[in-house]
């Protein structure tokens, strides 16, 4: 039998405790606990839903691409009080939609298959019920030949405009008809009439489940004929679904027998349906597309707000990885209330406060990835410092020393030393900061103790000479967190005084500030890294100092491991992947914790 040396390449390791150099899959001997252990992957064991943007247009009966993806999509069509019937598209690219040519025929409950730029719009009601049928090029929407049965609330499937299969309807149909690019041919029915139903796959190999009137079953097409194969869970109508023959979702509805309005998604793996994790948001009537590892779900009719919703949700499969913090070497000096700037490998931090007392730091140190190291100060020392760059080429400004003066100062870090250049218009301390260089960044918000109102939400622009007031701040606040650039960035939290803390979020665009989705937990002092679309936030405060961390994908907030030590003043550097935290209080300790997007599990071997 071969040795564990003879089939790996190496030894086992002896080793007192948790063996930092193992690579995944590597045994090693914790000789600490007398215990074989090893390493592999931590990832998600299941899927789940997470908020996307919302649509331009709230609807519901409206359809979608099916076969899109959850990075390629449109919706098209439906129904609102506003509208009526709406014939407008929507194209989303996994972070927005925009508004494209519109359907000729404007009306609700039609079906769809395709893609993108390949899809067709088939069915329908306009005030009667319609037989309609228009192909979509990517560009436009053209007339071609109409179906052989006029309904609506029917469901359809195909990967292309060229190929697509529609079947049930209302009222209650089990008819099928095939299109060939050119024509509608009736073939093999349903074996169950049924309507609002849904529908996925391919015209050759599509899957039938659920609808009205209290379906649970499923079907599956094989380019001839419909066979039952297992039910769904719950009985329900109006769903959406997406994914093919062995491998799909479907999720929302209506529950018959009760008439609640349902988020529940089931997960069909070919032979049987199981209950996974809900939609965020209840709806019917909504639209699907995608795979069941990446899929897209939008529109519909909800109860809470009740009626028609633009909400949509993106659903990733497990198996996801898992991220982390692990502590590092701290700082040298205690900072808390400070500023910072750069990668989780290359970062720099300045300025803040620094116990016993009030200690205005102009101490400024750089983190190569391993430790930090004094670099030359800070001209003037100042806590509520913040700042935008790299640790190369940076720019602080803004803060207060003493307490009670604000100080508009700006100092330019060209990678060796600080050099003071033209002050902020405004003298604050407690902003937040973006920024890519020493020539180009934004500070916003911010502090004007003891002046009042406090919170203040103007905006500067830095470009390498001097401060230029831009548009403010929807909402005024101090001690928040902000990252990316000065043509893209995030604010994030803060102290609002209304009352208190706030969890909002705003994007800049290199113009304008827009209020986006909320924090989880709102808080202040937190540290932000990242960009603009792809951010990490991480510590805050009250009620009690946090160690809460949350993902941003650009329309969403998302919580994901805590740090190791809850704080907050402290200061963020890095991507969603790879981030770096360091500094804040309490207690005052420099403390810095690396994170990375990925993280191990630790396996003990027993007998």
């Amino acid at each position: 039998m071969a040795t564990y040396k003879e089939k790996v390449g190496t030894s086992v390791v002896n080793y007192a405790g948790d063996y930092p150099g193992a690579v995944e899959g590597e045994l090693w001997y914790d000789s600490t606990n007398k215990d074989f252990k090893y390493k592999y992957p931590n990832v998600t064991t299941s899927g789940s839903w997470r908020t996307g943007n919302s649509a331009n247009t709230a609807r519901a009966y409206a359809a979608a691409s099916t076969a899109g993806t959850q990075t390629a999509s449109i919706i098209f069509n439906g129904y609102n009080p506003t509208d009526s019937y709406t014939g407008k598209t929507e194209s989303y690219d996994g972070t927005s939609w925009t508004e494209v040519n519109d359907v000729n025929t404007a009306r609700s409950a039609s079906a769809g298959a395709g893609i993108s730029t390949s899809s067709l719009n088939f069915g329908g009601n306009d005030g009667s019920d319609r037989g309609y049928t228009e192909s979509w090029n990517g560009t436009n929407w053209t007339e071609v030949n109409d179906m052989n049965l006029a309904r609506r609330e029917l469901a359809g499937a195909g990967a292309t405009n060229t190929a697509a299969l529609a079947f049930g309807g209302k009222p209650n149909q089990a008819e099928t008809e095939l299109w060939n690019g050119s024509n509608w041919t009736e073939v093999n029915d349903l074996n169950t009439a049924r309507r609002a139903l849904g529908g996925v796959g391919p015209s050759t190999a599509a899957l039938a489940f659920g609808g009205q009137p209290g379906k649970t079953e499923t079907e599956q097409w094989n380019g001839t004929n419909w066979t039952e194969v297992n039910d769904m869970n719950l009985a329900r109508t109006a769903l959406a679904g997406c994914g093919d023959q062995t491998a799909a979702l479907g999720f929302g509805g209506q529950n018959f027998s009760t008439s609640a309005i349902t988020g529940l998604t089931e997960d069909w793996n070919g032979t049987n349906w199981t209950e996974i994790n809900d939609l965020n948001t209840a709806r019917y009537y909504l639209t699907g597309s995608g795979t069941t590892t990446a899929s897209l779900a939008a529109l519909g009719k909800t109860n809470v707000p009740a009626g028609e919703t633009g909400a949509a949700e993106e659903f990733t499969g497990a198996g996801v990885a898992v991220g982390a913090w692990s502590t590092a070497n701290a700082m040298n000096t205690n900072h808390y209330n400070l500023g910072g700037v750069g990668t989780s490998t290359n970062a720099l931090g300045f300025g803040g406060n620094y116990p016993p007392g009030d200690n205005f730091a102009t101490q400024t140190e750089l983190w190569d990835g391993t430790s930090w190291t004094e670099v030359n100060d800070l001209n003037t020392g100042r806590e509520g410092v913040r700042g935008g760059g790299t640790y190369t080429s940076a720019i602080a400004f803004g803060g207060n020393n003493p307490s009670t003066t604000n100080v508009a100062v700006s100092e330019s870090w060209n990678g060796t030393n600080w050099t003071e250049v033209n002050d902020l218009n405004l003298a604050r301390r407690s902003t937040a900061g973006a920024g890519a260089s020493n020539t180009s960044a934004l500070c916003f918000g911010g502090d004007v103790l003891p002046a009042s109102p406090r919170p203040k939400g103007e905006t500067e622009l830095w470009n390498g000479t001097n401060w230029t007031e831009v548009n403010d701040l929807n909402t005024p606040r101090i001690v928040s967190g902000g990252t990316g650039i000065a043509t893209a960035a995030l604010c994030v939290g803060g102290y609002d005084f209304n009352p208190n803390t706030t969890d909002a979020t705003e994007s800049w665009n290199g113009t304008n500030w827009t209020e986006l989705n909320n924090l989880n937990t709102a808080g202040y002092g937190l540290a932000v890294s990242g960009t603009s679309t792809a951010a990490l936030a991480f510590g805050r405060n009250p009620p009690a100092t946090q160690a809460v961390t949350e993902d941003w994908n650009g329309a969403s907030w998302v919580e994901v491991a805590d740090l190791n030590a809850g704080r907050n003043a402290l200061a963020g550097a890095g991507t969603t992947t790879a981030s770096l935290a360091f500094g804040g209080t309490p207690p005052a300790a420099g403390a810095t914790e690396e994170w990375s997007g990925s993280s191990n599990v630790t396996k003990v071997l027993t007998d």
